[in-house]
């Protein structure tokens, strides 16, 4: 008995090589003694140990036999051994086949009070339902099975599925997160004696590193994984690894051992990346075989998650050998599995981070049908699907809210992260503030948002359809033009929209290339320049095709990948004028948006004008700090870093605020100095407000965009550590015409591929807002003061956003002249809705 506890111990640590031999010695024994039941247990436990080495149709048979041997089915505990064994076996093939044995798991476990399997069979379990789809599911599920793991101090299954989760978050265009999942696996696993190499842990963290271009660092931890994968002979391991490893020659052998050794699903993926990497050689008859392959296999398996990347490769293969009509209907395949799956995802940012990862099949489908169709409608219809689809979902009524949730580990994720980052704000020690910053993202893991309905637009069963493009065409004013731009692989498109007419414009340049002048021109604006080469490039590429022959004097652009993070307005003409000295250019992340922001006006306007935030009195951290870390994403302070930050005074804010709340009439409120704090402004009356203003230090955070955040005082009596974070902001009740964001880097953020970009700005979209007005980067008090009074003098004057916040502008630059470069005023852009007028 004692080898088979030694064996089972072992085996539930996952260290298969040294537990397989002493199961075959406990069986040996226990035959010898005549212990029929403790050597099938023996037996059982073997096929369990193995079943990564392969899966054999003996193994299956086998397995299958014993489930139905009088001795097992007689005794629960060698049952439930029986289907631990299958199912791992059916697993390894396919793991939606092995669904029932899992729920029969489940059950006999909890019958049992067996505590570890119940929660491996839930997390198993969340895992199908990941593949099936069920998004909102697998993720409850695997949170509390992991929680239940740890909890019982099951941490061979708990390192396992906490980087199973990591492996997702890579899936979901999140490798920050991944890598997170994944380090924490990998930490645990270094104290747990005996523990099995924990391999989705090193292919997580592999996965990440390459996905965030850190090459070097994921080549190092993919051999390392790869090197005891063969010595151990863990195929199934190394087949998943050498699929990451990316290269035609190990894809061609990871075909080969997944396709040997019975592993269905992995043959399926090493299929996928096979035919990807032919077509990138050019090889497109064997990428074209490869993939009809793994699609097969997909529909088998049923994995509904990961069939719209494979259909999507397969159109794309079609497109180019000039199998037009079949491509274009792999596409709405694609299309349609798409719209399926985030139908049952409720969270905002899981719902943008698909869009994102399978921004490549929304791209190749509009191009598809604006080049070899030239059908601008269909095109229209195919990019709108995609382009801020989670903000339209919200504006149509499908909310989500944190500080509703019953959740009672919700509630205190929330109190603890709000305790760590007060502690944040004074520790200066690297260490502590790794422990803390590691603390923080356990926590944020543990928040669980509660879906709402919010009917702030009726429609009629049209949630994630586009707004159809002619309706779109009614609501734009006869001087006004909409640009949505599609950045694609060869070149690029701008989809042009007038009251009038909808044609879609070819841009003769590809992503990398807008994306590299775009990087150009931001650093020649950043440095001061005068004269910025790669400005006049993108204005002819850009803009000069679409309003050359146009008298259109508005244009709302819907950007695309880093077109978010331009300033269009600063961009010069070749007569050297900057583009707003003739146009009003302000933003939306889709034209659907735009109509929904434009249809959701209230009946009756906010009953207070203004209320403005800022000279708010910053903490000091308990030690001298270093100078401030550089977020290279945001051109800011990094404050979610081991390096302390300390945020300054902002003598300015007020002068800024007491300057605007002068300009206006009616009732305003200010909270200044003391005042100025998260508490206090969640107190007051937001719902009343037409118009809000920060002026404030902003945090930015592209690898963590639920993290950016305003930073107000803190009030500790109230439970609020001073960081208005994107998280919050989106619950909070607001109905203001606009929201103003004086503060650095609050209109940066990650970009998500066709969904958009995610930003304080968008945060405020989220909450209510019709229109944010938000800094590109960093601020300089001086301009900033003379552009907001300019600002709202000019509403006040009764003209319309988009118009005022261009006149102020303009009024800079003739104040200044020459001294007025566009670091100082290009940065502040409207997002939303510029067409209504307030104040007059």
């Amino acid at each position: 008995m004692a080898l088979l506890s030694k064996a089972d111990g072992l085996a539930m640590l996952y260290n298969w090589p040294e537990a397989a031999p002493l199961y075959t010695q406990a069986e040996s024994l226990f035959k010898q003694s005549g212990d029929k039941q403790n050597a099938l247990a023996a037996r059982l436990g073997y096929l369990w140990a193995t079943a990564d080495a392969g899966v054999t149709p003996a193994a299956v048979q086998e397995t299958s036999a014993y489930l139905k041997d009088p001795l097992v089915q007689t005794n629960q505990r060698l049952l439930l051994r029986a289907f631990i064994a299958k199912a791992v076996l059916d697993r390894n093939t396919n793991e939606t086949a092995s669904r029932e044995l899992w729920d029969r798991i489940l059950k006999l476990a909890t019958a049992l009070d067996d505590d570890p399997w119940e929660a491996r069979a839930k997390a198993e379990l969340g895992q199908i339902l990941y593949l099936d789809g069920d998004i909102k599911s697998a993720a409850a599920m695997l949170r509390a099975a992991i929680l239940s793991l740890y909890l019982h101090l099951d941490l061979g299954a708990a390192i396992h599925y906490t980087a199973m989760v990591g492996n997702g978050f890579v899936e979901a265009g999140q490798p920050e997160a991944a890598l997170q999942y994944c380090n924490i696996a990998l930490r645990a696993s270094r104290v747990v004696p005996d523990i099995g190499f924990p391999y989705l842990a090193y292919q997580g963290k592999a996965r990440a590193l390459l996905a965030l271009n850190r090459n070097h660092e994921g080549e190092s931890v993919l051999n390392e994984a790869l090197t005891r994968a063969e010595a151990q002979q863990n195929y199934m391991a190394l087949s998943q690894l050498l699929i990451v490893s990316g290269k035609i020659e190990t894809l061609n052998r990871a075909n080969e051992i997944s396709q040997t050794r019975g592993f269905q699903h992995i043959f399926a993926w090493s299929a996928f990346e096979l035919a990807r990497a032919y077509r990138n050689a050019g090889d497109l008859d064997s990428a074209e075989a490869m993939a009809a392959k793994a699609i097969a296999i997909m529909r088998e398996v049923e994995d509904r998650n990961h069939l719209p990347q494979h259909l999507n490769l397969l159109a794309d293969l079609e497109a180019r050998k000039g199998n037009f009509d079949r491509a274009d209907q792999l596409y709405s395949e694609a299309a349609d599995v798409i719209d399926a799956l985030l139908v049952n995802i409720t969270r905002r940012q899981l719902k943008s981070s698909l869009i994102a990862t399978l921004s490549d099949a929304y791209v190749g489908h509009f191009e598809l049908a604006a080049t070899k169709f030239a059908d601008v409608h269909k095109a229209y219809e195919i990019i709108e699907t995609a382009r801020g689809r989670a903000l339209a979902d919200t504006l149509r009524g499908e909310a989500e809210s944190l500080t509703s949730s019953s959740d009672q580990v919700s509630i205190e994720a929330e109190r603890e992260i709000n305790r760590i980052q007060v502690a944040l704000m004074h520790r200066t020690s690297r260490t502590e503030r790794q422990s803390l910053l590691d603390q923080l993202f356990a926590q944020e893991q543990l928040l669980m948002p509660v879906p709402q309905t919010r009917s702030l637009v009726k429609s009629a069963g049209d949630r994630g359809k586009p707004v159809p493009l002619r309706t779109v065409q009614s609501l734009l004013g006869r001087d006004e033009m909409l640009l949505e731009y599609v950045l694609g692989d060869a070149q690029s498109y701008c989809l042009q929209i007038t009251r009038a007419s909808a044609v879609v414009l070819v841009i003769p340049s590809g992503r990398k290339r807008i994306e590299m002048l775009v990087t150009d021109y931001l650093r020649g604006v950043r440095s001061r320049e005068r004269n910025i080469s790669a400005g006049g490039e993108l204005f002819r590429l850009l803009l000069e095709p679409a309003i050359e022959k146009s008298s259109m004097t508005k244009i709302s652009v819907v950007p695309d990948g880093s077109l978010h993070l331009l300033p269009f307005d600063a961009l010069k003409t070749p007569d050297e004028k900057y583009v707003l000295e003739k146009y009003v250019v302000t933003y939306t992340p889709s034209a659907t948006v735009l109509h929904l922001l434009r249809q959701s006006r209230p009946a009756d306007r906010p009953g207070m004008n203004f209320l403005g935030i800022g000279d708010v009195i910053y903490p000091r951290p308990t030690a001298a700090t270093s100078s401030a870390n550089i977020d290279p994403e945001n051109d800011g302070p990094d404050f979610f870093n081991v390096n302390a930050v300390t945020f300054p005074d902002l003598p300015g804010s007020r002068q800024e605020l007491t300057a605007v709340a002068g300009i206006i009439k009616g009732e305003k409120q200010l909270l200044l100095g003391p005042n100025a704090t998260e508490g206090a402004f969640k107190a007051a009356p937001l719902s009343d407000y037409s118009i809000i203003h920060f002026a404030v230090h902003g945090l930015g955070n592209a690898q963590f965009p639920d993290r950016a955040a305003l930073v107000l005082g803190s009030s500790p009596s109230r439970g609020e550590d001073g960081l208005l974070q994107v998280r919050e902001i989106r619950d909070l009740p607001l109905r203001a015409d606009l929201v103003v964001l004086s503060a650095c880097d609050t209109g940066s953020g990650r970009l998500l591929g066709e969904e958009g970009i995610a930003s304080l700005e968008r945060a405020f979209l989220l909450a209510g807002a019709k229109a944010v007005i938000a800094s590109l980067w960093t601020t300089d008090d001086t301009y900033t003061i003379a552009l907001m009074r300019r600002l709202y003098q000019h509403l006040v004057a009764g003209i319309d956003k988009g118009l005022a916040l261009r006149q102020a502008k303009a009024d800079l630059l003739q104040q200044f002249g020459d001294q007025a470069l566009p670091v100082y005023w290009a940065g502040f852009t409207l997002v939303g809705d510029s067409s209504t007028a307030l104040l007059n």
